[in-house]
């Protein structure tokens, strides 16, 4: 009678429960932190690779004017000290003479975190107006250097978020 009565299911005990549940929350917590970290990072290499082909694309477009015009005319050096960098001339706005005779400068807004290219034309007859334009937004800080005594070649450092770019460009028609 003893047999008939008795109980032949098997089930878990209330240890082995708590302790599943205490592997599988650490196992979850661990995989779930994975996925964060790796969409934290994901985030950062976006925003870099977004900010600096902002920089790529305001370069380019500087080196277009820049490696075909005259002379740099502001900042412009004018002591001759090939051997120190004490006299080197930096500032947020450049001024150029194109090939053309035209003055083109770039500056930046740090208001509205824009480089702006102005063109201000030569007077001939029939030559455009004046023209201004927005060439980069988004960008935290622009310095141009005048880099050598000859007034020809320019530094520029741009930096967007986490992107920093360095470039010289060398004007070619003095």
């Amino acid at each position: 009678m003893h047999l008939l009565f008795q109980d032949k299911r098997k089930g878990f005990s209330l240890v082995e429960v708590t302790i599943a549940v205490a592997i599988l929350s650490v196992v979850g917590t661990m995989v779930a932190h994975w996925f964060t970290l790796n969409s934290q990072y994901q985030k950062r290499v976006t925003e870099l690779n977004e900010k600096d082909n902002v920089i790529r694309t305001v370069l380019w477009n500087m080196h277009q004017d820049l490696k075909i015009s005259r002379n740099v005319l502001y900042p412009r050096r004018t002591t001759i000290d090939s051997y120190t960098l004490n006299n080197l001339v930096s500032d947020s706005k450049l001024v150029f003479r194109n090939f053309d005779g035209d003055i083109i400068t770039y500056y930046y807004n740090e208001k509205t975190k824009e480089i702006i290219r102005e063109i201000i034309y030569i007077p001939t007859p029939g030559a455009p107006k004046n023209e201004k334009k927005v060439i980069g937004k988004d960008i935290d800080c622009v310095i141009f250097t005048n880099r050598n005594e000859l007034n020809n070649l320019v530094g520029i450092y741009m930096e967007s978020g986490p992107a920093v770019q360095i470039d010289s460009v060398y004007l070619m028609n003095e």
